[in-house]
């Protein structure tokens, strides 16, 4: 084993242990912001304070310089909008956001010019000359641009499923609010107050659509409407239905608002159960790559041992 190659591994073991301590951490620290909101405990030391001040000056420097970096970048109006339109549903909706992201794709793809570049000149001396290691910097480059990309795209999904879990709870309090005798409004605040311990993400949300009817003047199905062509969920566009239907009609929203909560618990056991049933199916390739080499050995290891003890003595 060559000093390159140690030195390979002990880079990648302290990277993943580091990876590890930090996402514990940062695991650690929203689950005890959760529980300060849920107690009621909202205070913050002077400690947590200032660290949380550096942090929003590193993130404001951070946001500078990637901004900078991919003015850069000249990227096509279809791929910005696809950018945008993710970033939107991840929660992120600063107006230097896209701009970040593609600073984020040119520094991501310098990293991998450089690092493959310098990697394979440096590994093989002999054998890949500096054109070829460009050449195989450049596709590790591109590789690594695709990858703010990627984590945008899963932000997004993640946070649209948070919100699509969240809803028939949302649902469930606005029913309460409305029962009690609050308007839509006052129960949507009330609701989205209530939201904020332990669904923050659907809270952001309904709180977007409560701002657009007390600020901008929309109706409650403008309002809604434009929260749900944002997420692209079924169950919002219902929801908007519902509550425009009702405002029309002049029928109580409660009634239509249960209706649809348990319409909608309906179809998110339906869609698990049916994620159940495939998973049989996707376990076979598991299954045959970690488990048949292993069981061809032990059953089939002493016949081979055998034959090949047979045939040596044969030939002896």
């Amino acid at each position: 084993m060559t000093v390159q190659t140690i030195f390979i591994i002990l880079v990648a073991i302290t990277t993943g242990s580091s990876l590890m301590v930090l996402s514990t951490t940062l695991s650690r620290r929203r689950v005890a912001r959760r529980m300060q909101l849920a107690t009621g405990g909202n205070r913050e030391s002077r400690v947590q304070s200032r660290i949380a001040e550096g942090m929003t000056g590193v993130r404001t420097g951070l946001e500078r310089v990637f901004g900078l970096m991919g003015t850069f970048m000249p990227l096509g109006e279809e791929d910005q909008q696809k950018i945008a339109v993710g970033l939107q549903r991840s929660g992120f909706r600063s107006s230097n956001a896209v701009t970040f992201v593609i600073g984020m794709k040119v520094a991501c793809l310098l990293v991998g010019l450089v690092g493959g570049g310098l990697a394979a000149s440096t590994l093989y001396p002999g054998v890949i000359g500096w054109g070829t290691g460009l050449l195989g910097g450049l596709l590790v480059g591109v590789a690594f641009n695709l990858v703010p990309e990627l984590m945008v795209t899963r932000l997004a999904a993640r946070r649209v499923w948070k919100i699509q879990i969240a809803l028939p709870d949302a649902m469930d309090l606005l029913i309460v609010c409305l029962e009690a005798g609050l308007t839509f409004e006052r129960a949507l605040r009330r609701t989205i107050n209530d939201l904020r311990a332990f669904r923050p993400e659907l809270a952001d949300e309904l709180g977007q659509a409560s701002l657009d009817m007390r600020i901008h003047g929309l109706n409650r199905e403008e309002a809604l409407g434009r929260v749900a062509q944002r997420l692209d969920l079924q169950s919002l566009k219902d929801l908007t239905t519902t509550v425009a239907q009702s405002e029309r009609q002049g029928t109580p929203a409660a009634d239509a608002l249960r209706r649809l909560s348990s319409s909608v618990r309906v179809e998110m056991i339906t869609d698990m159960q049916a994620k159940m049933a495939r998973l049989p199916t996707l376990l076979i390739i598991p299954s045959m790559v970690f488990l048949l080499p292993g069981l061809l050995v032990i059953v089939g290891g002493p016949a081979f041992v055998s034959l090949i003890e047979g045939l040596s003595a044969v030939g002896g």
